[in-house]
């Protein structure tokens, strides 16, 4: 357990002195569709609301550049961000996943805003818009105020995070609970041999008796 809490305080340590929330730098390529970045409390709301947005994204059948370079984008952006599979991605700053998400709940907003202006999707948005705002609010923001003024993406330009970071993270952010998991198996495994002994300590107990029996035998033929 000290082992690991050392290691714990290193990896904490070094995130200290590497990760910053939001070290966001503009888009190296601005030839794409702009994407207004959105605050926290948007990323958290919008994260539950991707599969109603995509669904209703798919509804439309007349082609449409700006809404397939968003799709297209959001899509890319997800597989860069692990598809947000590692605990903290949206609600974390300090994870080294979080600018990536937010580029990538960002773009779900974008999507959104198309649709609310495409005659195929436009009734659907607003409905999805009215529980998307909703959902906000209870997060302290709502969708007309969600945008950073300072902050901006870019269709043609992915936002791809420091992987070599997330194994630090995850440990610095988790060892508590890693320590609790090993210590109940350490626990669990003495438990288990104080109640099943091991074979060579029942095979030590049973050789001296068949060395007794055998010798015994011997005496009694040799008689």
């Amino acid at each position: 357990m000290a082992v690991l809490a050392a290691l714990a305080l290193l990896a904490g340590n070094r995130m200290g002195g590497t990760a910053v929330a939001h070290e966001f730098e503009p888009p190296a390529d601005t030839s794409g569709y702009a994407v207004p970045s959105i605050d926290h409390g948007a990323m958290a709301a919008i994260d539950g609301f991707r599969g109603r947005i995509l669904a209703l994204a798919a509804a439309v059948e007349a082609p449409d550049a700006e809404l397939a370079a968003l799709i297209l984008h959001n899509g890319t952006q997800r597989a860069n961000c692990l598809w947000l599979l590692v605990p903290g991605s949206v609600t974390d700053e300090a994870s080294p996943l979080n600018l990536c998400a937010h580029a990538e709940t960002a773009g779900l907003k974008a999507i959104v805003q198309k649709l609310r202006t495409v005659e195929e999707t436009r009734a659907g948005a607003g409905a999805l818009i009215s529980d998307l705002d909703h959902a906000m609010v209870l997060h302290g923001t709502s969708f007309a105020l969600c945008e950073y003024s300072g902050e901006v993406f870019n269709t043609a330009s992915q936002v791809r995070p420091k992987l070599a970071a997330v194994p630090g993270y995850l440990f610095g952010k988790f060892m508590f609970e890693l320590a609790l998991i090993l210590g109940f198996l350490f626990l669990a495994l003495a438990g288990l041999r104080a109640v099943f002994p091991s074979r060579r300590s029942h095979g030590a107990d049973r050789t001296p008796c068949a060395d007794v029996r055998s010798g015994g035998e011997g005496g009694i033929r040799g008689r």
